[in-house]
């Protein structure tokens, strides 16, 4: 599994919710989910962590100077652009490339079709929001069947 696919994995996998109402998950599943979010969350962490070491790297003295300065001339307004952009590109292909990397711990996230039929139960009416774009219960838990249930 790709560092990117872990990402996508952890943001649905937060989604779930544990008790609806009077009903809840049981104490197993529970313990099941909390333990494989913070299994991503440890490395989501550290991707984080790369991240902002990666990016206080990229920022120049130069680039700290000119961004200081609250009235750049011409040229100096240009050079800014110039080192922002740079900046802007490398940062994007750090992201492309980490993003990409194979994941070395092995985490099993897959739920039985059991585990999955009681998710369900609960989650039935839980629409999610991603990134902006609000997700109807139904097809928020076809997606977790997808990436999650494991048919034996």
């Amino acid at each position: 599994m790709t560092l990117n696919e872990l990402l996508t994995r952890q943001n649905l996998l937060t989604k779930l919710v544990l008790k609806d109402g009077d009903k809840e998950l049981s104490k197993e599943l529970k313990v099941r989910i909390m333990r494989i979010r913070m299994a991503y969350t440890k490395i989501k962490k550290n991707f984080d962590s790369e991240v902002q070491e990666f990016t206080e790297e990229l920022v120049t003295p130069e680039f700290k100077e000119l961004s200081a300065k609250t009235d750049r001339n011409e040229q100096e307004e240009a050079r800014y652009k110039e080192l922002n952009d740079k900046m802007n590109i490398d940062y994007q292909e750090f992201l492309i490339q980490k993003g990409n990397e194979e994941i070395k711990s092995v985490i099993d996230d897959s739920f039985t079709m059991d585990e999955y039929t009681e998710i369900l139960e609960i989650n039935a009416g839980n629409d999610v929001e991603i990134n902006t774009n609000k997700i109807h219960a139904a097809d928020f838990l076809e997606i977790i069947y997808d990436l999650f249930v494991k048919e034996d």
